[in-house]
């Protein structure tokens, strides 16, 4: 597998020690594409047909507000998102357009007991968005490229020794992207390989929960005035890295 978009961006993480490369990644990619749809893709009619059917997550709406660098970009982008959004609930709910005001509403087609219109409108409603906030045009990309990010680790790995030695010496997982690893290798690779890769994996996993609980018990004996004066080691920022760790939320302690 030659260099490509994929293997360059893998490789160098692992070039040096964190707690989470898998979580290096998922930042780098979603900062670059934040930074995407408040500039090239405003001028891609396809993407803003795409961002107005789908739209972004919570999290990623706060990502780009909080980059403050293309207020109108984004105000752009809100503002046909949720027009689009108005125009199917009212659709949903039975609102007639006001072109046709005056005729027989749609809330009269509703077949059911009288005065249960509002109750199927608002229903309808919910149902809908329900199943449409699960979709997020960040999280969509996100996803795709994170599963060919662990393809790249899992061809580097076998193939080549430096990454391989990079990669069993570092800190571990987050536990979300520890899951994902284990999860991927169980369906991507053939059991002999299987078997070698998440041994190694566990070990380093173990090894290093272990060693950040450490670093948090010795955070909380610092208050003990016995250790008051005692160096702090490496544990000053344990509790965030600790919950990072357990959580896999990279925003703990930001």
């Amino acid at each position: 597998m030659q260099d490509t978009i994929y293997t360059i961006p893998v490789t160098e993480v692992y070039e040096t020690p964190c707690e989470c490369p898998l979580c290096a990644l998922e930042a780098r990619f979603e900062n670059d594409r934040v930074n995407y749809y408040l500039g090239p893709s405003l001028m891609e009619p396809e993407n803003r047909i795409a961002t107005n059917d789908t739209g972004f997550c919570g999290k990623h709406f706060g990502m780009m507000y909080k980059t403050q660098t293309n207020r109108l970009g984004l105000g752009l982008i809100l503002d046909t998102y949720m027009t689009e959004q108005i125009a199917r609930l009212r659709k949903i709910a039975g609102e007639k357009p006001k072109a046709e005001e005056g005729k027989k509403s749609l809330f009269g087609g509703f077949k059911g007991g009288k005065g249960r219109d509002g109750q199927r409108a608002a229903q309808g409603m919910c149902d809908y968005w329900k199943k449409h906030s699960e979709g997020c045009c960040i999280c969509a990309d996100l996803e795709r490229t994170m599963e060919r990010y662990i393809d790249v680790i899992f061809h580097l790995y076998f193939t080549q020794k430096d990454f391989k030695e990079r990669f069993n010496a570092g800190q571990g997982y987050c536990m979300k992207h520890f899951d994902d690893l284990c999860e991927k290798a169980g369906k991507m690779l053939m059991p002999g390989r299987q078997d070698e890769f998440l041994s190694a994996l566990v070990k380093q996993q173990l090894e290093n929960l272990s060693r950040i609980q450490e670093e948090v018990n010795w955070f909380t004996k610092k208050f003990d005035y016995r250790n008051a004066q005692e160096p702090w080691r490496n544990s000053r920022d344990a509790l965030p890295r600790g919950m990072r760790k357990m959580t896999g939320d990279r925003q703990i302690g930001e």
